[in-house]
């Protein structure tokens, strides 16, 4: 009995040691600092700088990291791993030259020598594109363009003053479109003072522009005046998805109007009468949301007709042509594909402005010329009409 009472505590403190955790982190090996890294050069980009180096010989080299400002108080630090000979960085919101402390770091944490090198970033993304950026008296509100031709995450802040003459931010837009743009709606019809300033993601900031504009009138034309019409020429829906379900007010995947595949006919237009005669200053398309985003029977490319009295026979000649429109995904990810920005994108509706200079209408016909997967059919969940309609 002795015997198996040994054996058994015997058992239980092998299995406790078993059960010991072990130490969580890199052992240190040494205190022994690696070398320098030699013969730097450097390559100075757009916001940023590129240095290539020689690497230490130590056989327990781990990586290379740069410790750079971007501001006068704000650092910001990049590592290169030792399989490479190569650092980049980036996030410089200026052209001023710059120190750079290059440092070799080995598997014990131990830090080389610091290597100084100085860089001369050129012009930063955020200021190229806020010399392009531009705002304009607009329906409801004011409009900003800007263009963005390395596709750089930026945003774009709008300010206004308020009245204690202190201008405080209204609206931001996230994009990383080659050619952007963004309504602040909403607005009163009266003069007022707005800033517009350009910020990176590394919240670099290009001057502010001032500004005075005076929003158009704008109102949203009400949709429960709205009626579908079959003209001549109109295709007429499949599905159940009949027309009208585009002017209930409801935005989803499973819910909107839908023409039907393979009749042989296309384009695939369609007919509303709004109710109500005004002048048009945009429209909004929902795209059928979810998983339908950007792909299936979404419009691509459209063209959107109008007038103000109503020809029954259908003939194109009785309409005047008022906008080209062309849906784009943000992200030009391939078919099937989206990022988070084509989610939002879609969510809010896409917008497609009119010219002001284009006659007043009641009634609105459709072209669609091209859906997303490149058939022959056409769906999407909802319609709004916004301008001047007293």
């Amino acid at each position: 009995m002795k015997n198996q009472i040994t054996l058994f505590l015997l058992l239980v403190l092998l299995f406790l040691a078993s059960c010991t955790e072990e130490p969580i982190g890199q052992i240190p090996i040494d205190n022994i600092a690696p070398g320098k890294v030699t013969d730097v050069k450097v390559e100075n980009v757009k916001g940023g700088a590129i240095l290539t180096y020689n690497l230490p010989k130590d056989e327990d080299l781990l990586y290379v990291k740069a410790i750079y400002p971007l501001r006068d108080t704000v650092f910001n630090e990049a590592k290169s791993s030792l399989y490479t000979d190569t650092l980049k960085l980036y996030g410089f919101g200026d052209t001023k030259p710059r120190q750079v402390t290059l440092y070799a770091v080995d598997r014990s944490k131990n830090e080389s020598e610091g290597v100084i090198v100085t860089v001369e970033p050129l012009e930063p993304p955020l200021i190229s594109i806020a010399q392009t950026l531009r705002a304009v008296e607009d329906f409801g509100g004011i409009h900003l363009y800007w263009d963005n031709p390395d596709r750089s995450e930026i945003s774009v802040v709008v300010l206004r003053e308020d009245s204690n003459m202190e201008y405080v931010p209204i609206e931001t837009f996230y994009s990383s479109l080659t050619i952007g743009n963004g309504a602040v709606r909403g607005l009163d019809t009266i003069s007022g003072n707005f800033g517009i300033y350009v910020q990176d993601r590394w919240e670099n900031r290009s001057e502010i522009q001032y500004t005075s504009l005076t929003p158009f009138y704008e109102t949203q034309f009400d949709r429960l005046k709205f009626r579908s019409l079959q003209l001549p020429g109109d295709e007429p829906s499949a599905w159940g998805w009949v027309l009208s379900n585009v002017y209930d007010g409801v935005i989803s995947a499973g819910n909107g109007f839908h023409t039907a595949q393979g009749t042989g006919r296309w384009p695939h237009a369609f007919t509303i009468d709004l109710g109500q005669t005004g002048k048009i200053s945009r429209i909004k398309i929902y795209q059928r949301q979810g998983s339908w985003i950007y792909r299936h029977g979404n419009p691509r490319k459209f063209e959107v007709w109008g007038a103000e009295t109503l020809d029954t026979s259908g003939d194109w000649s009785t309409w005047t042509k008022l906008m080209d429109c062309e849906s784009i995904k943000p992200s030009e990810l391939p078919l099937g594909q989206y990022s988070g920005e084509d989610a939002a994108w879609a969510g809010a509706g896409e917008e497609f402005l009119n010219s002001p200079e284009n006659p007043q209408v009641r009634y609105l016909r459709f072209l669609i010329t091209e859906n997303w997967s490149g058939g022959d059919f056409v769906h999407f969940s909802e319609l709004e009409v916004f301008g001047d309609n007293r």
